[in-house]
């Protein structure tokens, strides 16, 4: 029997079609139809759904209570979308779910692989107003720092400091927890952080570099020979924050890694916090099983082996060989390997996941009979849940479409608008100026698409006088911008891209990729980007930008570097124009840099103005705050600066930021408490890069 097209069931259906699942979640916002609940449970609990479909299922239950709902709330922790497990951290503090989420929002916050989902965890464990959400403070022993960095906020406004130190005891002496409380020792009484040793990367690596360009190039031109020969020291890479480094320490090992090595690697494995690693099924997958075998036997036969490698080694005894080809390791070691479980036996063992409740659709599927799944195939009305129904079928050999309806309901397709046509007039810079020979005539304040302005505040921008634009190719609305202008418009914008690579004819790709996403024929300034090294700037690199310069395709080549004494270096070698730091926290590029670029007629485009915001403050004692303008205007006004890049989110932060391009004067007494402001922001920056962000 078919599903009559007005029943309910005719319209969950599209819950279960990943084309319309999204849309239709989305439509049922608000709902109070039992079917359609059910229909939006059983897409949250569903692996397969998309992140789009499973969020908006969570969206739309928003204002629903019922028991039902808030076990899934608790089950969607369970989602393979890092987006969907923010979003039930979220949902656990709005609706309170504080006891129930308890051991699921412990277990994220000691095991997730996405420091985003685990800083959520920390905000909705620390919402706790009970005794668990000191559950928190195994955060301090987070990898990433940002993770540590919301548990110290959180701390430093708790009052029972007594606790919060008994807590971080109990966690060890570890570096990382150290230098938490360090930071809260500065934080609570203004104890200036010790100097802690940290590891040193470069120590015992001979080909070692701090520009991940260069690293990652050196891995390359080694060559297989080369990376077997240095094997001995590639696992201590496994680590590194850039994926083409971790990419050729894997390629090593698997092309010629021995038991030793693979051991070594698999040791620094052991933490699934450690988002810059890659996973240990990553590092295994595809690899024979004699050779996986032989890796376990050689880790189960060390004196002590790596706690990590070792709890791979056991998963393989039984799997890879059985368990008697080890027994005297595994009677010295005291080891026992895992028990093999089941998919379902393993959900249910997760913390957090108790048993359906008997009128759950989950429980109904799973309890049906072939009697009962007879009947609702025979007659599918006389159920509320595609997901009984779908097991129903299986169990009857029927397929599901038999049972659907003739014209299964579709959410209203959404007529999408044909975009918009963008025009912007003939842009009239204000205090124009020449970035580099022969170079772009560009307004000294510019905008950066990092932060996804919308179309329309690029056009507002360029209206208004802006024709400098800072692009890389995920600012998806700067681009949408470029390429929806007609091209005598796109011709009166000059934009600066870059390349984060230290090969020349990579350097070439990158450029001739900007071109096309932007469909320009010149780019008008190309930089090598966050230069840590001079080694990134071969003769290919060199000789590459000096070719695109040549053929036209880029107006004026130049570096961005936080290293004062390398953008000295380039300023001397001809490099123009170049990018560094600069704001009233950050000045010593004032005495060091500014001037000398002077010297040399050099351009010098400064970045980070408002330090991520933290220099703005709403004012106190009858004082106007600082806003970004300020910032702005304090930067371009110092001398041997030619521009600067503001990264508004909305047309409204655009307009405000624009302020300092139509009123370039800052006050003198503003100047003066930006810059108290500013030598108070750079020693807390001291503090910070000595604790929480400290590498250890």
């Amino acid at each position: 029997m078919q599903i009559p097209d007005h029943h309910p069931l005719a319209r969950t259906l599209a819950l279960l079609d990943p084309d319309t699942a999204p849309a239709a979640a989305a439509g049922m916002r608000g709902t109070a139809a039992a079917a359609e609940i059910e229909g939006l449970v059983e897409l949250l609990l569903n692996p397969e759904a998309t992140a789009t479909a499973a969020a908006a299922a969570l969206r739309s239950l928003e204002h629903d209570s019922r028991p039902v709902v808030t076990d899934a709330v608790i089950r969607v922790f369970g989602s393979p979308h890092p987006t969907v497990r923010i979003l039930a951290t979220t949902e656990v503090v709005r609706r309170h779910l504080f006891d129930p989420a308890r051991d699921r929002l412990v277990a994220i916050l000691r095991a997730d692989p996405f420091w985003q989902v685990r800083r959520a965890a920390v905000t909705s464990i620390g919402a706790d107003p009970g005794d668990g959400r000191w559950a928190v403070c195994h955060a301090a022993t987070d990898p990433h720092w940002r993770v540590r960095h919301a548990l110290a906020q959180l701390l430093e406004n708790w009052a029972d400091r007594p606790r919060i130190d008994t807590e971080l005891e109990q966690l060890g002496h570890g570096p990382r927890v150290r230098r938490v409380r360090d930071y809260l020792a500065y934080r609570w009484a203004g104890q200036f952080p010790p100097t802690r040793p940290a590891d040193d990367p470069s120590a015992g690596c001979p080909f070692w570099d701090w520009d991940p360009a260069v690293l990652a190039r050196t891995l390359d031109r080694l060559g297989r020979a080369g990376r077997r020969a240095a094997l001995d020291v590639l696992p201590r890479l496994v680590h590194h924050p850039d994926e083409r480094v971790r990419g050729w320490v894997v390629q090593a090992l698997r092309d010629d890694g021995e038991s030793r090595h693979w051991a070594d690697a698999l040791g620094r494995l052991g933490d699934p916090r450690e988002d810059t690693a890659p996973p240990v099924d990553q590092l295994v997958r595809g690899v024979e099983l004699d050779r996986l075998e032989a890796v376990a036997k050689f880790v189960l036969r060390m004196g002590a082996p790596p706690p990590a490698a070792l709890a791979w080694a056991l998963e393989q005894v039984g799997e890879a060989f059985p368990a008697e080809e080890v027994s005297e390791d595994l009677q010295r070691l005291g080891a026992v390997p895992p028990r093999r479980v089941g998919t379902a036996e393993r959900a249910n063992s997760l913390p957090g996941r108790a048993p359906f409740t008997p009128d759950h659709s989950h429980a109904r599927a799973a309890s049906l009979t072939p009697e009962r799944a007879r009947e609702l195939v025979e007659n599918p009305t006389l159920e509320t849940s595609w997901f009984v129904l779908a097991r129903a079928a299986r169990m009857c050999k029927t397929p599901l479409w038999n049972l659907e309806p003739a014209n299964p309901w579709k959410p209203p397709a959404g007529a999408k608008p044909p975009d918009a046509p963008v025009t912007i007039p003939v842009v009239t810079t204000i205090r124009p100026r020449q970035l580099g020979p022969g170079g772009p005539v560009v307004s000294p304040l510019g905008v950066s698409g990092h932060y996804g302005l919308p179309v329309e505040g690029f056009a507002r921008a360029a209206e208004q006088g802006v024709n400098l634009f800072f692009w890389e190719p995920n600012y998806a609305t700067l681009t949408r911008f470029m390429t929806r202008l007609a091209p005598s418009e796109r011709r009166q914008l000059s934009l600066l891209a870059g390349t984060f690579e230290a090969d020349g004819a990579k350097v070439r790709k990158d450029a001739e990729r900007a071109l096309r996403n932007l469909k320009l024929d010149q780019l008008g300034v190309f930089l090598v980007f966050w230069v840590q090294s001079w080694a990134r700037i071969t003769d290919d690199v060199r000789d590459a930008l000096e070719r695109l310069k040549a053929e036209g395709k880029v107006q004026a080549f130049g570096l961005s570097t936080h290293n004062r004494s390398l953008a000295v270096e380039a300023v001397r070698d001809g490099w123009n124009p170049v990018m560094v730091r600069h704001s009233a926290a950050h000045r010593k590029a004032e005495a060091e840099v500014f001037p000398v670029a002077r010297a040399h007629g050099t351009s010098v485009i400064t970045f980070n103005n408002t330090c991520y915001g933290r220099l703005l403050d709403p004012g106190e004692n009858g004082e106007r705050g600082f806003r970004p303008a300020d910032c702005f205007r304090f930067t371009l006004a110092t001398p041997g600066v030619s521009a600067c890049f503001t990264a508004p989110a909305t047309p409204e932060q655009l307009d405000e930021n624009l302020n300092a391009l139509r009123n370039p004067e800052l006050a003198d007494d503003v100047r003066d408490r930006l810059i108290r402001r500013g030598e108070w922001l750079y020693r807390e920056d001291t503090v910070f890069r000595r604790t929480i962000r400290a590498d250890v």
